[in-house]
């Protein structure tokens, strides 16, 4: 009788277990994965209980995150250190270099407006700026060819009444992207002049059955503005100068000409308009040539529309209205305010 009793008491507690028992997880419901973990340390994963084919990062890999043991102080503003191994350090980013709207001088310095001295010679204004502790410069004046002439002097940039036309008319560059309306805001391509005036002036040149010198050679067998772009040096500097000399600028591309209006990149919605146009910026960088040139420094604030290095076809070329951050394609033969950018 006894035995029997206790065969009913294991045959309750059992029933009892098993009505209180949940449904067991998988192992992927728990997060673990088959695949490798290209940031975890080779001896960092923990294995799953149920199958042991399965795993997960329990110690990451303080290298393969971006930490290094490196020494930071004098140039990280912000040091942040690995959670797995405090050796390892990071910089979350650069201390500046430069800030917005500061005045970029001949010798790679920069500086507030309001600190100006003309122990130094200017070269442009900065206008971007990003964490890696680099920026981008913008020169002080349109260039300027003389009307009869046709011909840009690099020697002379400021000097004329008549804008620069874009060139190449009714010619495809090669390896260089045509942008239509629709885009991806954070297409490096479109922030990409330097990349872009590259790809112009070393394109080949198209067949071209008109005179030198004379209006119609210029914007259609030449890449005028690019090539002002590239030639310019600023006045007061000699041509090989390893900062700021020939060859050290570029013609800026649609998106860096819409940072230097004041851009909000996550608001665009097409590359035609005014979409993502915020107009903060293009306010700081006037205010500081209009600074410069009251204490007479050759400088002059933006205005009208601007040329760009990105092409929208044969035909035309993408510039910006300065003046309100409207963006449109015009035909490559028409006359456009230009000015040059530098990176540091």
């Amino acid at each position: 009788m006894k035995y029997v009793l206790f065969l009913i008491a294991i045959l309750f507690s059992s029933q009892a277990v098993a009505l209180n028992c949940e449904k067991q997880p998988t192992c992927e419901e728990l997060n673990y994965s088959k695949d490798d973990d290209p940031q975890c340390a080779e001896d960092g994963y923990i294995l799953c209980p149920f199958d042991f084919s399965y795993k997960k990062c329990a110690q990451p890999d303080c290298e393969k995150l971006g930490f290094t043991s490196s020494e930071k102080s004098g140039w990280c503003s912000e040091i942040i250190t690995c959670p797995q191994d405090s050796s390892y350090t990071a910089c979350n980013c650069l201390k500046p270099r430069c800030n917005i709207g500061d005045v970029f001088y001949a010798d790679g310095s920069c500086g507030d407006v309001k600190d100006y001295t003309s122990d130094k010679i200017p070269v442009g204004v900065v206008y971007y700026t990003n964490c890696a502790g680099g920026g981008k410069v913008i020169n002080l004046k349109d260039f300027k060819r003389i009307g009869g002439d046709y011909s840009f002097n690099p020697e002379n940039p400021y000097h004329g009444t008549s804008n620069l036309v874009w060139g190449y008319s009714q010619y495809d560059i090669p390896k260089l992207a045509n942008y239509n309306s629709n885009i991806v805001a954070n297409d490096l391509g479109l922030f990409d002049g330097k990349g872009n005036t590259d790809k112009i002036l070393n394109a080949e040149q198209p067949t071209c059955n008109f005179e030198p010198n004379i209006y119609t050679y210029y914007y259609s067998c030449v890449p005028q503005v690019a090539q002002a772009a590239h030639d310019f040096y600023p006045p007061e500097i000699l041509p090989n100068n390893s900062i700021v000399g020939q060859g050290k600028w570029y013609l800026p591309a649609i998106g860096e000409l819409m940072d230097l209006y004041g851009c909000d990149r996550s608001k665009i919605t097409s590359l035609w308009g005014k979409s993502g146009a915020t107009g903060e910026i293009i306010t700081i960088v006037n205010s500081t040539l209009k600074a410069l040139k009251e204490r007479n420094v050759a400088a002059e604030e933006l205005k009208s529309m601007y040329w760009s290095s990105t092409e929208y076809n044969s035909e035309k070329a993408w510039r910006i209205n300065i003046t309100d951050g409207d963006r449109v394609p015009d035909p490559k033969t028409y006359d456009k305010f230009s000015r040059a950018s530098l990176e540091f």
